[in-house]
């Protein structure tokens, strides 16, 4: 418990330096700065992500021996894939969400990935299965923690837009909670290992972690709004 209350205030640290929050992609969605067709395109995009997410997570369980230390780590692939309900897959909840605010089902299945999605999505899996495993799952705590901290905002403002009774916006509700679980649960993990030579490592992952999925909000915004 010591060591992941150390962990934890190095997180917390940076997340109050960071204000992910406060990025200009979430600002300029409150603001209400997006037609409706820059809306639809950024969500699309972060459905990419989505699509991808559980991948990283099985890229890291490769690089683990310790059956103990992947059992959070397998209990959380099971989550996203809805605890094997199709219904609740987390990519299926996302498309359900994308359908609630307008996109249509040729939309979605004609949807492709920009280039800073892309370089995303390899750069993570690259980071999870070929370095080691602390660093990658350090990073993955730090981004189900940024998921955690948007997804009210994106929850809200799409009540605002769309309608508080929208059943598609289960996604965000549910992020709300699960990914802040997740994320300690991966901190949990990692704090197990968070001493000596080990922190340096495992700090230079929650940088990356920080690193990689700002930057792809940042990206995206760019190419919908230049």
């Amino acid at each position: 418990m010591e060591k992941f209350n150390e962990l934890k205030k190095v997180t917390d640290r940076m997340f109050l330096e960071k204000r992910i929050e406060e990025h200009p992609l979430f600002l300029a969605l409150q603001r209400g700065e997006f037609s409706n067709q820059q809306r639809k395109d950024i969500a699309l995009q972060i459905y990419q992500v989505v699509l991808y997410f559980p991948r990283f997570i099985a890229a890291i369980l490769t690089n683990m021996d310790d059956y103990r230390m992947r059992m959070p780590l397998v209990e959380n692939l099971f989550e996203e894939h809805g605890k094997m309900n199709e219904k609740y897959v987390h990519s299926v909840t996302y498309k359900e969400f994308l359908r609630g605010i307008g996109v249509s089902e040729v939309e979605i299945e004609e949807s492709r990935p920009i280039i800073p999605v892309i370089a995303y999505n390899r750069a993570l899996t690259d980071l999870c299965l070929h370095y080691h495993y602390l660093e990658g799952l350090a990073a993955l705590g730090v981004i189900e923690e940024i998921v955690a901290r948007v997804s009210p905002l994106v929850g809200q403002f799409a009540k605002n837009m769309y309608g508080s009774q929208n059943q598609s916006l289960v996604h965000f509700t549910d992020h709300e909670v699960l990914d802040v679980q997740h994320a300690n649960e991966i901190y949990e993990v990692v704090a197990l290992s968070y001493e000596g030579d080990m922190k340096q490592l495992i700090e230079r992952g929650l940088d990356l972690g920080m690193y990689y999925h700002s930057k792809m909000y940042t990206d995206i915004l760019e190419a919908f709004t230049r």
